[in-house]
C-alpha cells in the first residue's frame, strides 16, 4: 500500500458526491479498506475505479504530450 485517501479525498479529485462514493462501495464496483467506522482507499483501487468506470477520464489521463504530437501529425 502506497498512499490511503479519504471519501473526501476521492470527492476533491475525483469530482464526484459523497453519496456517489457511497453507492459505488456499497455496490461493489469500488473497492476500500475499512478502520472500525473510517474507510480508506488505496492507489489501486482508486485506479481501479477509474479504468473501469470512468474509462475516458483514465485514457486522458494517461495520454502524453508526445502521444498528442504524434496524432496531430497523422491529422
Amino acid at each position: 500500500m502506497d498512499n490511503l485517501y479519504t471519501k473526501y479525498d476521492l470527492v476533491e479529485s475525483l469530482k464526484l458526491s459523497v453519496g456517489t462514493i457511497d453507492n459505488k462501495m456499497k455496490d461493489g464496483s469500488l473497492e476500500y479498506y475499512k478502520f472500525g467506522k473510517s474507510v480508506r482507499f488505496d492507489d489501486g483501487q482508486v485506479e481501479r475505479f477509474i479504468r473501469n468506470n470512468y474509462t475516458k477520464k483514465y485514457l486522458a489521463s494517461k495520454i502524453t504530450e508526445r502521444d498528442a504530437e504524434n496524432l496531430r501529425k497523422r491529422i
